[in-house]
């Protein structure tokens, strides 16, 4: 197969990548991919470094689709990446493979998908004439697409089944759907790539396909009927605690100023919020302390003083529970400012 590109370049579209390759050198796809895709090294089975190979990458950070069959049995050794927090949604197009991390193995083939986040090292086996289409997103974007269809921010990270099977209506769903965005992605001429509102509404199309396709931690939630709007008490309850959150606020003091009982007032919350008062008062002091650490000057502002500004009074609760809901310290917030 002869090589279609030896030297590819990104598409500096959108901070994206777009590029094709094709090529019998193993290491040479080996060293693209390390470039534009993420770090890893590629054993070959025979110890070959020849096999008629190729690959494509195509979008941006929040969402893209990557090809590769690399024409011969190997495996490759993806290094750990804590910055990285995207998913790949893996389907064998041709032939079979298995990931490996964590300590478990998940197949991709004719009939089943896996679910591969980014993070932890990780091996991807092939057979021989595999070739996959993988699409990428963003799991931050999915946590919010999350939110926004729920109505409010989730209490425990988002996470995914590693595996789907494609005989089922949603297999079949989001493999006509990754097939879509493939070709949308791939070709320069294509409204996607032309126009930034198509592509919007292409990556919310895929984010709200995945969440509704892809049982998770929210599925249940999700596909519970909702009713259609809060009655007055829940509405008045959080406007109440908008607007004292900082403050040391009790269910008894909310649901006194909501007009209701305690009782009625976690039920309504409950049935309409999916989480407790406490725990959307809990949420909300998140939410601010994690905008003011993005806005703060680190040389003037401390983290004990935006915990204690928002309503902590413990600090080491306001660390575990910052860290549990956006997957870093509060000082690493605050400090990516400076290097801002």
């Amino acid at each position: 197969m002869a090589n279609e590109s030896p030297e590819p370049v990104p598409a500096a579209q959108n901070n994206g990548v777009d590029f094709a390759l094709a090529s019998p050198h193993l290491d040479e796809i080996e060293d693209i991919c390390n470039r534009f895709v993420t770090p890893h090294r590629l054993t070959s089975a025979s110890r070959t470094q020849k096999a008629d190979s190729k690959l494509g990458v195509h979008g941006v950070k929040d969402l893209g689709v990557f090809t590769v069959a690399y024409g011969a049995q190997l495996t490759a050794q993806i290094y750990p990446t804590p910055m990285d927090d995207r998913l790949a949604f893996m389907i064998a197009e041709s032939g079979a493979g298995h990931a490996k991390f964590d300590g478990q193995e998940y197949a991709f083939t004719a009939t089943q998908a896996a679910v591969i986040p980014s993070g932890p090292e990780l091996f991807m086996h092939y057979q021989e004439n595999c070739e996959t289409l993988s699409l990428l997103l963003s799991r931050n974007r999915l946590t919010e697409q999350c939110e926004k269809l729920l109505g409010h921010e989730l209490e425990r990270p988002l996470a995914f089944d590693k595996l789907l099977s494609l005989d089922s209506a949603a297999g079949q769903s989001l493999r006509r759907l990754g097939s879509y965005a493939a070709a949308e992605l791939s070709d320069p001429l294509s409204m996607t790539r032309q126009l930034p509102a198509v592509a919007q509404q292409l990556e919310q199309m895929m984010l709200t396909s995945f969440l509704l396709g892809q049982t998770h931690t929210y599925s249940e939630a999700l596909l519970r009927p909702q009713s259609a709007a809060a009655p007055f008490y829940v509405k008045r309850a959080e406007a109440f605690i908008e607007a004292h959150f900082a403050e040391p606020l009790s269910l008894a003091a909310i649901a006194a100023h909501a007009g209701v009982s305690a009782r009625s007032l976690q039920n309504g919350f409950q049935s309409f919020r999916g989480m407790t008062p406490m725990a959307f008062l809990r949420s909300l002091r998140l939410r601010h302390a994690h905008q003011t650490l993005l806005l703060s000057d680190p040389g003037t502002v401390t983290v004990t003083e935006v915990a204690l500004r928002c309503g902590y009074n413990h600090l080491g609760e306001f660390a575990s529970a910052y860290r549990h809901a956006f997957g870093e310290t509060p000082k690493r917030t605050l400090a990516r400012t400076r290097a801002a």
